[in-house]
């Protein structure tokens, strides 16, 4: 599974999320597409006052501000 993790640097809580999230890449084979959106104008835009913001692979949101550990987990077994 890839998702799109859309953070800045120097975000406390980009950082939380980042860390929760880390651990499905070995335990999942969890991908992890980093975007910082403030070298991005269009996502600076779209997600300024949402971030930290996780996505699916086709863009739709699965969390921001804070991790969804049981909506995650549930999106990693049945994904549809």
């Amino acid at each position: 599974m890839t998702v799109n993790f859309y953070y800045r640097n120097g975000c406390h809580l980009c950082e939380d999320l980042y860390a929760e999230l880390l651990p499905y890449e070995t335990s999942h084979g969890l991908t992890i597409i980093m975007h910082n959106i403030d070298k991005e104008p269009a996502l600076k835009e779209k997600y300024n006052q949402l971030i930290p913001v996780l996505t699916d692979a086709g863009g739709n949101e699965i969390c921001h501000y804070f991790f969804d550990k049981a909506g995650f987990e549930k999106l990693l077994t049945d994904p549809s």
